[in-house]
């Protein structure tokens, strides 16, 4: 029967850097917010009217932007920061650190735990040596 397949866009992500085709990883979507009227109105695009009601309200989730974990054959695991553009395309850039301090439900992966000891850290870092067993 034609016309049963799916409709919907099937959006390829290139990396920033090289410009190769990108995969999804399976990551959840950890959306941006914003909290005050200019912020919102900077990085939404609209008008200030508008974000200063939304700012009134309290923080502001926007659901046309997150960060996502993606790979890339040639740089392998990035964070990407996605943006869905008002034409229906999807933009994409590397995650700043900026965008994970405006993320949800996210730490900054530069920073590390704070529960987490030094010896634990240090050993954490140190995966191509191997262990030997006696």
């Amino acid at each position: 029967m034609p016309g049963k397949r799916s409709k919907r866009n099937n959006f390829q992500f290139h990396c920033p850097s090289c410009n190769s085709k990108m995969w999804r990883l399976g990551s959840p979507k950890h959306y941006l917010f914003y909290q005050g009227a200019t912020e919102i109105q900077r990085n939404v695009d609209m008008p200030r009217k508008s974000a200063l009601f939304l700012a009134n309200k309290g923080v502001y989730i926007d659901n046309k932007s997150w960060i996502e974990e993606f790979f890339c054959r040639k740089h392998g695991k990035l964070w990407i920061k996605v943006t869905h553009k008002t034409n229906s395309k999807l933009a994409t850039t590397l995650a700043t650190s900026n965008d994970w301090q405006q993320s949800t439900r996210t730490i900054d992966p530069d920073t590390p735990n704070p529960s987490v000891g030094e010896f634990t850290y240090r050993m954490s870092r140190q995966t191509g040596r191997k262990l030997s067993y006696s």
